[in-house]
């Protein structure tokens, strides 16, 4: 899971993104309790558990990247902060290669409230799926770490498996910068910036019910 940004060493947040930040932050600290979220950063997972993760992602970001594709093409705020480096499908497909993992499970419960609650969200106001995007984004900030030491306990390539984790590489830390940078520059009113903050908080929750319902595999 890991969706939320880890700021240490950053800037202090101002504006947009302190509304984020703050309205999130007692969400991220429990998300950072879950028991799969502390088996994650650890790296006390096993390949299947993994790639059963990934393939609950999978169905998240089938729905999640048309839309954030459609509300950017009509809506030029969701434009400026969206590009294709946020897409992840492509790049969990080609974990789930690298893992060997071909069969995805059906999606759990909470893994279709999920795209049920994105689809909703692009028809009722596409603006406020920038509040998805924060979480999302922000998340690759400490699973930059946690990729790190997947691969080493799970005997990895320094180029397999970690797409959705890492999307950006050597570049997250200014990934990160520049996608702060514009969620401050963007003109969003009071209101459309606190549904973002509301969406935000309902992405964390929607992300910690899909970890919760991973079935637990043993690493041994």
């Amino acid at each position: 899971m890991a969706d939320h940004p880890h700021h240490h060493g950053m800037p202090k947040a101002t504006g947009f993104h302190l509304k984020l930040k703050e309205g999130t932050q007692s969400l991220h600290d429990q998300a950072e309790s879950g028991n799969f979220q502390v088996r994650m950063v650890s790296g006390d997972l096993a390949r299947l558990e993994f790639g059963g993760f990934l393939g609950q992602m999978r169905h998240i970001h089938a729905v999640l990247d048309p839309a954030l594709q459609q509300a950017a093409s009509g809506d030029a705020r969701v434009a400026r902060i969206f590009d294709e480096s946020h897409l992840r499908l492509h790049r969990i497909e080609q974990d789930l290669k690298d893992l060997d993992h071909e069969e995805v499970a059906e999606p759990f419960p909470a893994t279709s409230s999920f795209t049920d609650y994105i689809a909703e969200r692009l028809e009722q106001n596409p603006t406020s799926l920038i509040g998805v995007l924060y979480v999302k984004e922000g998340a690759t900030n400490g699973n930059k770490f946690i990729a790190k030491k997947l691969r080493e306990t799970m005997g990895l390539g320094e180029d397999k498996a970690m797409g959705y984790l890492d999307p950006h590489g050597k570049d997250q830390r200014r990934c990160w910068n520049a996608f702060k940078e514009t969620l401050n520059e963007l003109d969003l009113t009071d209101a459309e910036q606190e549904e973002c903050v509301a969406v935000a908080q309902e992405t964390f929750k929607m992300v910690m019910t899909v970890s919760q319902q991973m079935p637990e595999v043993s690493t041994a």
